[in-house]
Parts: structure tokens; sequence; C-alpha cells
């Protein structure tokens, strides 16, 4: 038995691993966030300009100026000091400097200055400068105060539980890959059930499935071709998950990007993760077997695909009022709907800590749901091999599922 289940599962695995679709959906998904992060990159570089920042100070608040901390030495940008705003200007005018600041000699009054340029100069140069600015005008007080003043505010965002907290720059990395794991899973279970409707829809069309059924039997094939997409889906995770550890060593060592160094990983929002997205998995493979065993051509099922798709995707027409009361009632009922309920719990676990028991019961539902739509796989399967070629409807499978009484009476039955 388990050498038919086991022949059905490779004869599955090796048809959609070699196709071109898949080649196109395994890459896909990096290739996206590839291009989304260096798109944001090459965005932020565009925002910022290492070139000089000049200064004509008739206040005299900047002489003998003292440069301010920069935290990477090399960003630092260069401060010119001129004497009259026509040399200012001249310099802008020929581009040895990408702005420059006046400083009227009532500064001290009204606290007004004017920056000229041409192009709006960068976020690190205005930054830096009002750090050099601020510093100075802090030069009578002891250093240490001057340094707090060009600091800043710095405010700490904790969840009212005390169970989640984080900076007021957002959730850190760590927090946020469950979320990530999360929508990486609802890839892989759109492309699985893909690959399960389109194999069960040709395999009816050509009548290959026929063939099949005579070794083995409706429940062994049902059983290997779901292992079959479950090994395809480990392909692509694991694969993805090779890209990941590529992606994150790059954004650490080579581009250190603040955001993804030192992450503390968050273990138990990304075990809650997959105990929903593994039950999730299979219910969406059930039901693309389920549409396949009953349509008669491929296109004919397709509408499902988007419709779990949106259910998928669906807290975040919400996240506004899941952000308000992670643990509300809303939030929590969200957090047992399938499909819906693999993002819900990943935007609440960056939020607040998710009870427990409110992950073992969406978890319990969502293996409940996904047992029935496997028995229903079969169902319509074993009604689909009578009907070869014909759209069969729930209701026949239903009916086909359930024993029928017949009752006898003296002249024969009837």
């Amino acid at each position: 038995m388990m050498s038919k289940i086991l022949l059905v599962a490779i004869n599955e695995y090796r048809v959609n691993v070699f196709k071109k679709s898949f080649i196109f959906v395994l890459l896909s998904v990096p290739l996206f966030l590839g291009f989304i992060i260096g798109f944001g990159m090459f965005m932020d570089s565009q925002e910022n300009d290492d070139a000089p920042v000049g200064y004509v100070d008739t206040a005299g608040i900047l002489q003998d100026a003292t440069p301010a901390p920069v935290e990477n030495p090399e960003e630092a940008i260069q401060f010119i000091a001129f004497e009259t705003e026509q040399d200012a200007k001249s310099a802008l005018e020929e581009g040895r400097i990408q702005a420059y600041y006046i400083f009227g000699e009532d500064y001290q009054e009204s606290r007004n200055a004017e920056l000229v340029y041409y192009d709006t100069p960068g976020q690190d140069a205005t930054r830096q400068f009002n750090d050099f600015l601020q510093i100075n005008l802090l030069s009578d007080f002891p250093s240490e105060i001057a340094l707090r003043g060009t600091e800043g505010s710095s405010v700490t965002v904790r969840a009212p539980d005390g169970s989640r907290e984080f900076p007021d720059g957002g959730p850190p990395f760590g927090i946020v890959l469950p979320v990530i794991i999360g929508l990486a899973l609802m890839f892989l279970l759109m492309t699985a059930g893909g690959f399960m409707m389109e194999g069960v829809v040709q395999e009816r069309e050509n009548r290959t499935i026929e063939v099949i059924v005579t070794s083995v039997s409706p429940g062994q094939m049902v059983t290997g071709k779901i292992l079959g997409i479950v090994w395809i889906c480990l392909t692509q995770l694991v694969a993805w998950i090779l890209f990941g550890i590529l992606a994150l060593f790059l954004a650490q060592n080579v581009y250190e990007i603040s955001w993804f160094q030192n992450p503390v990983i968050d273990w138990e929002g990304m075990l809650a993760i997959l105990l929903i997205g593994i039950p999730t998995f299979f219910l969406s493979v059930a039901l693309m077997f389920t549409v396949g065993s009953t349509v008669a051509e491929a296109q004919e099922g397709q509408g499902l695909g988007p419709i779990i798709f949106i259910l998928s995707i669906s807290p975040t027409w919400f996240i506004m009022k899941i952000g308000e009361d992670p643990n509300g009632p809303f939030a929590v009922a969200l957090s047992m709907v399938p499909f819906a309920s693999l993002l819900t719990v990943g935007i609440r676990n960056m939020l607040v800590a998710v009870p427990w028991w409110q992950i073992v019961l969406s978890a319990g539902l969502q293996t409940v749901v996904a047992l029935g739509a496997i028995w229903l796989g079969g169902q319509a399967f074993r009604f689909g091999m009578l009907r070869v070629g014909q759209r069969i409807n729930l209701r026949e499978i239903f009916r086909s599922g359930t024993p029928r009484r017949k009752k006898l009476s003296e002249g024969g039955v009837s």
C-alpha cells in the first residue's frame, strides 16, 4: 500500500517540479522581495546626497565650530563656512555644495534661518546639519549635555500587558519575521493548490486517471497526490529559506542595514504560525483537489484560487481595528476563520503575545476543516470517476456519500 502511495507522490513531484511554471514560481517570490528591497534602497539613496553643505554665519553662532559626532564617519557631510551670501551662491551654482544656510544677525532672538538650494538637499545632510547646529548652540554647557541635545527624544512603544516592546522606529526584524513566514506560507498554499487542481483536471481530461485507478485505490491516489504536493512545497520552502539567509547575510554584512543587525527571533510566534499554517495548507490543497475532481475543464475551477487569496489577505483590511484591540473579540474571532487566521495571528503577534489557548483552538479548527475537506475531496474523486468530462455539484457528492435506505414490502422492493 505504502509503495503505491509513494509511486503516486513521486510521479506528482516529478511532473510538477520540472515544469517551467514551477521554476517561475520558485524564483518569483525572492525576486519580487529583492526588487522591493532594492527599489527602496535605490529611492533612499536618491534622497541622500553626500555633497558638502555651506553656511553663512552673520550671527556669529558657529565661530570655532565643533563637528557633531556621526555614527558612521564614512557618511559624514562636510560643512563649509562662507564669508558672504554671494560666495555661497557661487559655490551652489558651480555644484560645489548642495545647499547653504543663512543665519541673520537676529538669529539669537528670532531663531529663523534660511535654506537655499536648487534641488532638495538629502535627508542625511539636513539631519547632520541640525546636529551640528545644536551641539554648537550648546557649546557653553558640558559636552555630555550638548551631546544629549543632539540625540533628540527616544520613544519606546510597549503593549499594555508588557508582552511586546519596541522603539518608535517600528517593530524589530525578529518580531516581524513570523509575519514574513506567514506570507511565504500563503504563497505556498496558493501555488500548491494550483498545482493540485491543474494536475487532477488534466488527468481527468486526458483520461490518464482512469488507467491509474486500475492499480491504486482512490484513497491511495488522494494520499499520494497530497504527499507529492507537500514535497513540492518543501522544495520551495527550502529554496526560499536559502534565499532569505543569503539576503540576511548581505543586509547585515555588506549593506550594514541596522534593522537586520542582531535580530532576536520570536520563536513562539514562529511556532504559532506553523501550527496554524500546516492545517491551512492541507485545507487549500484538499479544496483544490475537490474542485479539480468536479469540474470538466481547468478554467472552470480557476475562480477558487482568488477567493482563497482574498480570504488570506483579508486581515490587512482590518489592520487598524486589530491594532486598536489585538485581544478584542473581533481580532480573536478573525483568528479562528480559515485562511484569514494565518495573517491575523501574525499581525496580532507583532503587537501582543497571543494566548496559546487561542493558537491551539485556531489550529484545531483549521485541522477539523482540513480533514473535512480531505474527506470531501475523496468523495468527489470517487464520484468523479463515474462522470469523466462532466461537471459535478456538491449536492451530488454529498448524496453519493450518504447511505440510501430501501423499504421492503410484501410485494417486493419499494
